[in-house]
């Protein structure tokens, strides 16, 4: 009875540090999902200066910060705001990189370096030589330790799909890594009210369509309204030109 009870008291244990790894790439805050969905980062933005002034200590918070740098930093590449990125990038891998000397085994924040380090790519084409190799590196190692971390599985895919394929890349593969992302935040529940959730679908909707998937592609983006009708990236932009692609 003795030796049983142990064994339960170890599976709960183990239970327990999953949820917390699961929690920590999936942090709620209303504010960051209320920005992503109407697309104003300038309150995304604000988010991020009140936890720094906060000087985060602990790993969830840390991590939680890692996240809207991610985030935000994403918005003005795309926003072709590379200054600001910069000023963003070099806190974020500050952070990230205190984040892997006090926590050495944290999935979460290999994948978010290998991330980082492809923001520096995209910032300066050149660096693709020099860093591309540690960029996979990192995922790749965030994957070993957690082969189920959302955030790992997000940008493997994303690596995949913004590498040429003369060099690794694969829209196939990067479609699948998406999808598994995408199933293990719907098989542990963590789908309300998440941004990185609605993130991961419009991922897989806008590989479905490259591929020329495109009824896959409607069925994922038809999904994506139904969670958050009022998501503007995917109501606004990404829906209407699939639409216009399908007549």
């Amino acid at each position: 009875m003795k030796n049983k009870n142990l064994y339960l008291l170890q599976v709960l244990f183990v239970l327990f540090i999953n949820a917390l790894q699961l929690n920590a790439q999936t942090v709620s805050n209303p504010v960051i999902y209320n920005a992503y969905v109407s697309g104003d980062m300038n309150k995304w933005a604000a988010v991020i200066h009140t936890l720094e002034n906060q000087q985060p200590s602990t790993l969830d918070k840390k991590l939680e910060l890692a996240s809207y740098y991610y985030g935000y930093i994403g918005f003005l590449l795309g926003a072709k705001k590379p200054d600001i990125a910069q000023k963003y990038l070099t806190n974020g891998s500050l952070l990230i990189d205190d984040i892997i000397k006090h926590w050495p085994k944290n999935a979460t924040a290999y994948a978010y370096k290998g991330s980082f380090i492809g923001f520096k790519i995209a910032l300066s084409k050149f660096k693709a030589l020099t860093q591309g190799g540690e960029c996979v590196t990192n995922l790749d190692k965030a994957l070993k330790i957690e082969p189920q971390n959302i955030q790992a599985n997000i940008d493997k895919g994303n690596m995949l799909f913004h590498t040429p394929r003369l060099f690794g890349g694969d829209k196939k593969l990067a479609l699948k890594y998406f999808i598994h992302g995408v199933n293990i935040i719907e098989k542990n529940k963590l789908t309300d009210n998440n941004w990185v959730y609605l993130y991961a679908l419009s991922l897989t909707a806008r590989t479905y369509e490259y591929l020329n998937q495109f009824d896959n592609a409607k069925i994922t983006y038809d999904k994506i309204l139904r969670i958050e009708p009022n998501y503007k990236w995917v109501k606004n932009v990404l829906l209407p030109a699939l639409n216009t692609k399908m007549k």
